[in-house]
């Protein structure tokens, strides 16, 4: 008896997390947040109401999505990195050829200086460009391997001047100096690939791994000192942590994503926070973002409907914790 006891509070924790599945309208209030996702960029409110939504013909898979002190919205797509005003001007354009298998871009970052920090995954470049679209600092990054798509995931420049990088295939997090010298790394497991490596206040580095669908914090020791994986009872299952930010109180806002998951269509929450100690605050349901029960995106390769969520951002907070 005691052990059913315990089932029906779960069970109950669960259904009052998630809402009533039949309309979804149990929501908890979130936050305004920005997300790209594959063909664009959307900014929701405290409600989960979509309120902007950007989507041009030649843009595809937003991994970074920004939105700007000015009110501005920077993002990178696969052929370039682009700030577009809140009526959805462009005010500033970065391309590269578009050259299917030899061109990428995975990353931007917005730097102080008002430069941007962009990944070149094609030439295996970190660069630092401005706003008259030159190229300040340049760094000749160490190979990724010969799959274009594949060699990086993200690139971040940390509060200490040097800078994180992402490597897909090769399963580990490096972090480069100004003069491209390695200064630290983490090798990981076999089944994991790293999406991004963000530096904490504490020195340590959060890093969630997309095809082991858990989140991890190390030390420079490269000791585990926090995780979040399946093992963790969330009420829902745990996909793609493809874009993650860490807020100023210490939470987590993650996507959590459909991305090329086959059974994508059965995920109910794309987006959640969560604390530090596992508890989640609000979740972003599929109905948030759907309308007329269509989604944002049909992949064009396998004509699978997917939500293709890949970066999010809360507003104002700190831009470096992403």
């Amino acid at each position: 008896m005691k052990y059913f006891h315990v089932i029906c509070i779960t069970l109950l924790a669960c259904f009052v997390l998630q809402g009533s599945p039949a309309n979804g309208a149990d929501k908890s209030p979130g936050h305004p947040l920005l997300i790209g996702y594959g063909e664009g960029v959307m900014q929701l409110d405290e409600q989960n109401h979509i309120v902007w939504h950007y989507q041009q013909s030649d843009i595809e898979t937003v991994y970074d999505a920004w939105k700007l002190p000015s009110g501005n919205v920077l993002f990178c797509h696969r052929y370039g990195v682009r700030e577009v005003n809140p009526d959805k001007e462009t005010v500033w354009d970065y391309k590269i050829p578009r050259e299917p298998g030899k061109q990428e871009i995975n990353s931007c970052q917005p730097l102080p200086d008002g430069k941007v920090l962009i990944l070149d995954c094609g030439n295996q470049k970190l660069l630092e460009v401005d706003r008259d679209q030159k190229v300040t600092h340049s760094i000749d990054l160490p190979d990724g391997g010969k799959n274009v798509h594949n060699r990086y995931m993200q690139a971040r420049k940390t509060p200490q001047d040097t800078y994180l990088i992402s490597y897909r295939d090769n399963k580990v997090i490096l972090e480069l100096n100004a003069d491209g010298k390695e200064v630290w790394r983490f090798k990981l497991n076999d089944n994991d690939r790293a999406f991004t490596a963000i530096r904490l206040a504490n020195g340590r580095t959060l890093i969630p791994c997309i095809t082991s669908y858990r989140i991890i914090e190390v030390d420079p020791a490269g000791k585990i000192t926090w995780e979040l994986d399946k093992q963790d009872d969330l009420c829902f299952e745990l996909l793609y942590p493809v874009g993650v930010q860490v807020r100023k109180n210490g939470n987590l806002v993650v996507i959590n994503s459909d991305y090329h998951h086959r059974k994508g269509m059965n995920n109910d929450v794309q987006a959640y926070e969560i604390t530090r100690d596992k508890r989640v605050l609000w979740t972003l349901k599929k109905s948030d973002l759907e309308e007329d029960g269509k989604v944002p995106v049909v992949e064009r390769g396998t004509k699978m409907p997917s939500h293709h969520l890949l970066s999010i951002q809360v507003p104002g907070e700190p831009a470096g914790l992403k």
